[in-house]
């Protein structure tokens, strides 16, 4: 088996946020359909008989849109028995999952959920997620559920001009050390992706019409690791750091607030 630090999965690519600088896209609304159980036992198969990653994580967008989230996450432990398996939620829609602490117990997942900004009317909604958590943990004994304080750590992602994303020019090494997602391989398509960036950028240039864009063209000629590559080829895939399309993300972690989570507004 192949060991790798974490392996991520997006259970749907729609959010009900729309936090700017979003890393994976999600406030762009891209399309794309809902992953069905079908889709990820399949994409699963070509490739849980070959990776161990000691973390796999279930998110998107916000992973709890998709109806059968329940099972997508019973389906990973199938796939990945002997990985640190993680449900992350931006939580506005936990009240919807009576059922979920029981799965999340039953399977051993633990439940990360991130809160996305410090606007009132935002934090009115969160104050309302926190309370069904804590209600959980005192009826779930062994629940595992972590608040994440994701606004914290928010970078701006890409540069914005004439109302439309465009990537940075830096130095890929540079960009590399000042990753925040430098371990969070993708499987997308029955693909592996170095990062989320990478991963939803075909999405992203269909929702905006960027192919006239000839910045973003290392992005489009990105080559991720396919099912039928050698061991020794997706060895050489995950244990790569920095390479060229790095260089179109930022070389230090410029900190970015964004505005109310819950409203849609210019980019910025």
């Amino acid at each position: 088996m192949i060991e790798l630090p974490a392996l991520e999965y997006h259970v749907a690519h729609g959010c009900n946020l729309s936090c700017q600088q979003c890393s994976h896209y999600s406030n762009f609304h891209v399309a794309g359909k809902l992953p069905t159980i079908e889709d990820a036992d399949s994409e699963y198969a070509k490739w849980s008989h070959r990776l161990k990653p000691r973390r796999f994580a279930l998110l998107g967008g916000e992973p709890l849109l998709n109806p059968n989230a329940l099972q997508h996450i019973q389906l990973a432990r199938q796939h990945w028995a002997d990985s640190q398996l993680m449900l992350v939620t931006n939580g506005l829609v936990l009240h919807r999952f009576p059922e979920l602490p029981s799965v999340l117990i039953e399977t051993d997942c633990r439940l990360e959920v991130s809160q996305h900004g410090t606007h009132e009317e935002y934090l009115t909604r969160f104050r309302e997620v926190k309370r069904l958590v804590w209600r959980w943990r005192e009826e779930y004994p062994g629940i595992r559920i972590k608040i994440r304080q994701s606004h914290l750590g928010w970078m701006r992602q890409y540069n914005v001009e004439n109302g439309r994303p465009v990537p940075f020019q830096s130095n890929p090494k540079a960009a590399y050390r000042a990753c925040m997602q430098k371990t969070c391989t993708q499987l997308f398509r029955s693909m592996l992706f170095k990062c989320p960036a990478l991963a939803f950028f075909s999405q992203l240039e269909a929702r905006l019409k960027l192919h006239d864009l000839p910045q973003w063209q290392l992005f489009r000629t990105y080559q991720a690791c396919s099912p039928t590559a050698t061991d020794d080829q997706v060895r050489e895939f995950l244990q790569t750091k920095a390479i060229p399309q790095c260089g179109l993300c930022p070389s230090r972690g410029t900190k970015f607030v964004h505005p109310n989570p819950l409203q849609r507004s210019a980019l910025q």
